[in-house]
C-alpha cells in the first residue's frame, strides 16, 4: 500500500513538472518571437540607414563635382583676367608711346609753327625794312636744314615704330617662339677690339665669346638679331650696336614676346678665359735674384667662369724668383709676398704665394695632377692652386699656376705654433740658410724648413731627435710592433697615401732626393705630405739611368725606409688597399686631367705662341708629340698604363 502511494506521489510530482516547464517553455518562445519581431526592425531600420547613407554619399559626390566645375571655371576666369591684366598693360604701354608721340608731334608743330612765324616776321622785314635778300635767304637755309633734320628724326622714329609693330603684328598672326638669333661685337661699335667677335649660341640657355687680345675692361656693345618684340639684358632694354654693357661677370639676356621670355647667360671671356694676373715692378726692373725682393703693384681681374667671376684685386706685391732647376728656363717661376694677408681667387688669406712655371711640362697639367690625388687622399693638406694668365712688366708671360707656398699655417701646414715643417732635400748643404741634419737610413738629409732655427737650440734638437727615433724604431728588431715599432712615431696612413701618389707618378725627386716634405707637430707623429713639385712625373723624364719615363717599375718603393716599410705585412696590406682605392678613382681623376686640359685649350696655345714649346725638347722631355691635345694624350695613356702594372704587382704581394 505504502510502495502504490509514493508510486502515485511521484506520477503527481512529474506530472505538475512537466506542466511547469511546458509553462516556462511557453514564455521562452514568446521571448523569441519579440526578439525576432525587434531584430527585424533593427535590420529594417539599418536597411533605411544605409539607404540614406548612400543617398548622401551620392548628393556628397554630386556637390563634389559641382565644386571641381566651380574651381576650374574660377581657375579659368583667373588665367582670364591675367590675360585681360597682360593685354591692359600692353594697352596702357601703347597709349603712353603714342602720348609720347602725341607730344613729340606736338613739339614738332610747335616748332614749325614758330618756323612759319619767323618766316613771315623775316617775310614783313624785307617789304618793310628792305632787309638784305642774302641775309634772309641764308636764314631760310638754315630753317630748311633744320627742318629736314626733324622730319630725318621723325622718319627713324616712324620706321622704329613701324618696326615694333610689324613685330607685334607677326607675333599675334605667327606665334613667334622668342629667340636669339646672333650675337657679335664689331671692331667699329669697340675701338678695343682688334677684330670683329662673332659669339657662339649654344642651345637655348648659354652664349659664349672669347675676345682677342689683353683687355682690361669689357664695357662693350653687343650686336644682335633675334626674334621676339625686344632684347633686355641684365633687366634694361638693349639696342643693338648702341647699349654699352659691362661683361666682366656673366650677364643675363632675356628676349621677350608678350607671353614668353627666353633668357640666356652669355660669358664673355677674356683672351683665353683664365684670370688676369698684371705684374708690374717698380721702375719695370726685371727679377733676376731668389734672394732679392722687388716692389711691385699687381692687379688681378677673375673672369667670367671663375669662383668669383668679375673681380678685381688691387695691392703692392714684393716679388723675386724661386725654384732650384726651374730657376734656370726662360719661364721663370716667382714668389710673391704681400704686406697683409691676402685672398687671391677665393683661396684663404696669406701673405706668401708662388707662381709655378711649368716650362717643362708641356701639358702643364702635372703639378695639378698630384694635387687632385692628393685631395681625394688621406693626406691632411694640399696646396690649393688656379691657373692665370701673367701678364709682366707689360708682357704676356703665358699660363702660370698660382699656388699656396707650403708653410706652417691654420690653412697650410697645421702642426700649431712650435711645430715643424720638414724636408728631405740633397741642396740643403749648398744652401746657407739650411738647418738640416742627418738621419742613418734617409738617403739625403732632412733640412727643417719652417720654423726658423739654429743649430743646437731647443725646436732643432727636438726634431732632430724624434725623426732620429722614428729612424731606430724603424729598423729596430720589433719594427712591426704597433705599440713599439716604427708606428708609434710615423703616421700609417700618410705614408702610404704619399707614397702612392708619388709611386704613381714615378716622380724623379720623390725618392727622397728632393722636395720630399714631412711635418711633424709636437705631442704628435711624423707625418709625410704635402706633395710638391710634380713638374717632371707621370712619364715626363728622358734620364734612362732612373727609368722615370716608363710606365713600368717601382721607384719610390727602393728607398730604405720604404723597403723597410714593405716587410711590415700591416703596412703593405694598407698599400694595397689604398691602391685599389686610387685604381677605384681613375675615371674621377682623368675627368680632373680632361677638365683642366679644356680649360687650358686657349691659353695652352698662347703659351706656345710665347715660348714656342710644342715641336722643341726641353729637359727632361722624353720626346715630341707636336700639339697640346698630343702633350695631353700621352700624360693620360701612361696614368692609365701605369696603373694598370702597379695593379698588378700589388695584387701578387
Amino acid at each position: 500500500m505504502k510502495k502504490s502511494m509514493k508510486r502515485i506521489l511521484f506520477i503527481a510530482f512529474v506530472l505538475l513538472g512537466f506542466v511547469a516547464c511546458k509553462e516556462d517553455l511557453s514564455e521562452y518562445y514568446d521571448r523569441l518571437d519579440k526578439r525576432k519581431a525587434s531584430n527585424e526592425q533593427i535590420e529594417k531600420a539599418n536597411a533605411e540607414h544605409e539607404a540614406e547613407n548612400a543617398k548622401m554619399e551620392a548628393e556628397n559626390e554630386a556637390l563634389a563635382a559641382r565644386n571641381e566645375e566651380r574651381d576650374r571655371w574660377n581657375a579659368e576666369q583667373t588665367l582670364r583676367n591675367a590675360e585681360q591684366a597682360l593685354r591692359n598693360a600692353e594697352q596702357d604701354q601703347r597709349n603712353a608711346e603714342q602720348d609720347q608721340r602725341n607730344a613729340e608731334q606736338s613739339a614738332l608743330n610747335d616748332s614749325m609753327a614758330h618756323v612759319i612765324d619767323s618766316l613771315l616776321k623775316e617775310r614783313n622785314l624785307v617789304y618793310d625794312q628792305n632787309v638784305d635778300l642774302g641775309e634772309l635767304l641764308g636764314h631760310q637755309a638754315q630753317n630748311n636744314a633744320d627742318q629736314a633734320a626733324r622730319n630725318g628724326q621723325l622718319r627713324l622714329m616712324w620706321e622704329d615704330l613701324q618696326h615694333k609693330i610689324d613685330s607685334l603684328e607677326k607675333i599675334l598672326a605667327d606665334r613667334v617662339e622668342p629667340r636669339l638669333l646672333t650675337m657679335e661685337f664689331v671692331k667699329d661699335d669697340n675701338p678695343s677690339l682688334k677684330e670683329n667677335v662673332k659669339c657662339k649660341i649654344i642651345g637655348d640657355s648659354i652664349i659664349e665669346c672669347w675676345l682677342p687680345g689683353m683687355l682690361n675692361e669689357k664695357l662693350l656693345k653687343p650686336r644682335f638679331t633675334y626674334e621676339g618684340t625686344m632684347v633686355v639684358i641684365d633687366g634694361f632694354e638693349a639696342e643693338s650696336g648702341k647699349t654699352e654693357i659691362d661683361f666682366t661677370r656673366p650677364r643675363t639676356v632675356a628676349v621677350a614676346v608678350s607671353s614668353k621670355i627666353q633668357y640666356y647667360t652669355i660669358f664673355v671671356h677674356s683672351y683665353t678665359g683664365l684670370p688676369l694676373m698684371f705684374i708690374t715692378t717698380d721702375g719695370y726692373k726685371e727679377v733676376t735674384s731668389k734672394e732679392v725682393y722687388l716692389s711691385a703693384t699687381m692687379n688681378l681681374r677673375e673672369d667670367v667662369k671663375t669662383r668669383a667671376a668679375g673681380d678685381v684685386i688691387e695691392s703692392r706685391v714684393n716679388i723675386k724668383g724661386r725654384g732650384n732647376s726651374s730657376w734656370k728656363f726662360p719661364k721663370k717661376p716667382f714668389r710673391l709676398k704681400f704686406d697683409e694677408k691676402i685672398s687671391l681667387l677665393d683661396m684663404h688669406k696669406d701673405k706668401s704665394w708662388v707662381l709655378l712655371a711649368n716650362y717643362n711640362d708641356k701639358s702643364m697639367l702635372r703639378n695639378s695632377l698630384a694635387f687632385y690625388m692628393s685631395s681625394i687622399s688621406n693626406l691632411d693638406y694640399t696646396p690649393e692652386s688656379h691657373f692665370v694668365e701673367l701678364i709682366f712688366n707689360n708682357k704676356h708671360w703665358g699660363t702660370y699656376l698660382l699656388c699656396e707656398k707650403v708653410k706652417i699655417s691654420n690653412h697650410r701646414v697645421a702642426v700649431g705654433d712650435d711645430g715643424f715643417l720638414l724636408e728631405i732635400d740633397s741642396r740643403a748643404p749648398s744652401e746657407a740658410d739650411s738647418r738640416y741634419f742627418v738621419v742613418s737610413h734617409l738617403e739625403n738629409v732632412v733640412n727643417i724648413k719652417d720654423p726658423e732655427v739654429a743649430y743646437g737650440d731647443a725646436n732643432y734638437n727636438y726634431a732632430k731627435d724624434f725623426v732620429m727615433k722614428a729612424d731606430n724604431a724603424l729598423f729596430s728588431n720589433n719594427f712591426t710592433d704597433p705599440k713599439t715599432g716604427w708606428q708609434a712615431y710615423m703616421d700609417m696612413d700618410s705614408f702610404v697615401d704619399w707614397y702612392l701618389i708619388h709611386e704613381i707618378g714615378k716622380n724623379l725627386d720623390s725618392n727622397f732626393d728632393t722636395s720630399c716634405y714631412m711635418h711633424l707637430a709636437r705631442g704628435g707623429k711624423l707625418m709625410m705630405g704635402p706633395v710638391w713639385d710634380m713638374d717632371v712625373a707621370f712619364g715626363n723624364m728622358s734620364q734612362t739611368n732612373q727609368s722615370c719615363y716608363k710606365p713600368t717599375g717601382f721607384h719610390i718603393k727602393s728607398t730604405q725606409w720604404y723597403t723597410r716599410l714593405f716587410r711590415d705585412p700591416a703596412f703593405v696590406k694598407r698599400v694595397k688597399e689604398r691602391f685599389n682605392y686610387f685604381y677605384r678613382h681613375q675615371n674621377d681623376i682623368l675627368a680632373n686631367v680632361n677638365a683642366d686640359a679644356q680649360y687650358l685649350k686657349y691659353s695652352a696655345q698662347e703659351n706656345n705662341e710665347v715660348w714656342h714649346l710644342f715641336n722643341v725638347k726641353t729637359w727632361p722631355n722624353y720626346n715630341i708629340w707636336g700639339s697640346y691635345q698630343n702633350e695631353v694624350q700621352e700624360l693620360k695613356t701612361w696614368f692609365t698604363t701605369r696603373m694598370e702594372w702597379l695593379k698588378s704587382e700589388f695584387d701578387k704581394m
